[in-house]
């Protein structure tokens, strides 16, 4: 998840955990609330770094397996209904 100044929720993020994909994510605000320390936080403006944790990510024993289990659990807090209505009704008092 490459944005790197503000993300206003993150709903691509949280659906891929509900997928059961890793999120590694530059923390930023939006993206820290919706992930709540459930993805892997890097600097997407520092490429070593960037790299680091990807390598991390596919290295160290159970990291991708905990990530996978935290994230399902994550995007189950946020259902997309709960999304879905949120929008529409934002869209009616926009109206």
């Amino acid at each position: 998840m490459p944005s790197t100044t503000l993300e206003a929720m993150g709903l691509v993020a949280l659906e891929a955990q509900a997928c059961g994909l890793p999120v590694l994510y530059q923390p930023v605000p939006g993206l820290s609330e919706a992930l709540s320390g459930t993805g892997l936080a890097t600097d997407f403006t520092n490429a070593t770094t960037a790299a680091h944790d990807l390598h991390r990510l596919r290295t160290t024993p159970g990291l991708l397996e905990m990530l996978r289990a935290s994230g399902r659990t994550n995007a189950a807090r946020v259902p997309l209904s709960t999304t879905v209505a949120a929008i529409a009704d934002l869209g009616r008092r926009l109206a």
